[in-house]
C-alpha cells in the first residue's frame, strides 16, 4: 500500500526507498538519497531536478515486504559455501561475492526456479567460472519496491542452503610427460613446460616432476600409471594429432583410463584427450596450447583441480561457446 505525497509536502517524511539519478552526459547513475533519509527543505529542488514531483510513502500491509528486507532474506538464502552476501542493500540490491579463489558453481536448475517465482530476481556469472576473493558472483533484488511476502518466502525456500557457491583450489601436484622422438633425441626443444607451468601455478598446482619419452607406447603407458599413483594430475604433450603413428592416445587406452574422451568440439584444442585413472585426471594436451592463450585444456583444467569428472555429454554441450578465439573472456 502506498500514498502519494507532493514533494513540497514531503519535508520531514522518511524515505522508504533509495532514489537514483541518471545523467548520461556526466556519466552518472547512482543513489542520491538513501532509504531512511529525512527529506529537508533543500532536498525539494534536487528531487524535482531528477523528475520526482511526488514521493511515494509506503504503508506496508502484513502480506507485503519492502525491497531492502526482501533482498536481505533472499541473499542470505542464495549465498552458499565460500561466498559472502552484503548486508546493506543499495537501490534494493545486494551483491554476493566470492570468498575464496576457486571455481564458482551455480545450481542452474534451482536458479531458474528462483527467477520464475515472480518478483525475486537474481542474475549470476556463468557456472564453472574461476573467481578470486571479492569477485561479484551474483546480485539479488526484487523487481518492484515491494513484493508479496508469499513470493519472497517461496524464493527463499527454493534457494535455501545456497544456489551459488565456490569450490576453492587447494595445493596440487602434477606429473608432466613430454612425448615425441624429436624432443627426446634433442632435435627440438620442448616448449610445453614453460607454457603450462604458469597456467597450473595460477590454480595452485605445481609440476612436481617431468619426463621426456620417445614415441614408445609401452613406456608412455607405464609412465601414465606411475604418475597417476603419485600425483593429483597427469599431463601429456605431443602425439594427439590424427597421424596414424601418434601413440599417446593409444597409451592412455592401454593404461585403462576410464571415461575416455578423445577430442572435443572446442577450438583451439580440438584434439584434447582426457580421462581418469581412479580419481586422477589424465589429459593429453595438443600443440595448440603452445600457440594460443586459451584452448580446450584451459576450460577443463579448473574442473580437474577441484576433483570433478567431466562427462562426454558435457564436453559435447560445450560446443556452444567453444570457439575460444572469438570470445573476450574464457568461461
Amino acid at each position: 500500500m502506498a500514498k502519494i505525497v507532493p514533494v513540497e509536502e514531503a519535508v520531514g517524511e522518511i524515505l522508504l526507498h533509495d532514489i537514483t539519478a541518471v545523467d548520461p552526459d556526466k556519466g552518472i547513475k547512482g543513489r542520491i538519497f538513501k532509504k531512511g533519509h529525512i527529506i529537508r527543505e533543500e532536498d525539494v529542488a534536487r528531487l524535482k531536478d531528477v523528475g520526482k514531483d511526488h514521493i511515494y510513502v509506503f504503508e506496508l500491509s502484513a502480506d507485503e515486504i519492502h525491497e531492502d528486507d526482501a533482498a536481505r532474506m533472499l541473499a542470505e538464502a542464495l549465498a552458499g559455501e565460500n561466498t559472502e552476501a552484503g548486508t546493506e542493500p543499495k537501490e534494493g540490491k545486494i551483491d554476493i561475492k566470492a570468498a575464496a579463489h576457486g571455481v564458482c558453481k551455480i545450481d542452474v536448475e534451482r536458479l531458474f526456479a528462483f527467477n520464475a517465482v515472480g518478483e525475486p530476481s537474481c542474475p549470476t556469472i556463468y557456472n564453472n567460472t574461476v573467481v578470486e576473493p571479492g569477485d561479484k558472483v551474483a546480485a539479488v533484488r526484487i523487481i518492484s519496491l515491494t513484493a508479496p511476502r508469499t513470493e519472497v518466502e517461496e524464493a527463499v525456500k527454493i534457494a535455501e542452503g545456497g544456489i551459488v557457491k565456490v569450490i576453492p583450489f587447494t595445493p596440487k601436484k602434477a606429473g608432466l610427460i613430454i612425448t615425441g622422438n624429436e624432443v627426446y633425441h634433442g632435435r627440438i626443444k620442448d616448449k610445453f613446460y614453460d607454457k603450462l607451468r604458469p597456467k597450473l601455478a595460477e590454480l595452485q598446482c605445481e609440476i612436481a616432476e617431468k619426463v621426456i619419452l620417445p614415441d614408445d607406447q609401452a613406456r608412455i603407458r607405464d609412465q601414465i600409471v606411475d604418475f597417476a599413483q603419485k600425483y593429483d594430475l597427469v599431463i601429456l604433450t605431443g602425439g594427439t594429432s590424427v597421424d596414424p603413428d601418434d601413440v599417446t592416445y593409444k597409451a592412455l587406452r592401454d593404461a585403462d583410463v576410464e571415461n575416455f574422451i578423445r577430442g572435443n568440439p572446442i577450438q583451439p584444442g580440438n584434439m584434447l584427450t582426457m580421462g581418469w585413472i581412479g580419481d586422477t585426471p589424465v589429459a593429453a594436451v595438443p600443440a595448440a596450447a603452445i600457440f594460443f592463450k586459451w584452448t580446450a585444456f584451459d576450460l577443463w583444467l579448473p574442473r580437474f583441480l577441484i576433483g570433478e569428472k567431466v562427462s562426454k555429454e558435457e564436453v559435447i554441450a560445450r560446443a556452444h561457446g567453444g570457439l575460444l578465439q572469438s570470445i573476450k573472456e574464457i568461461r
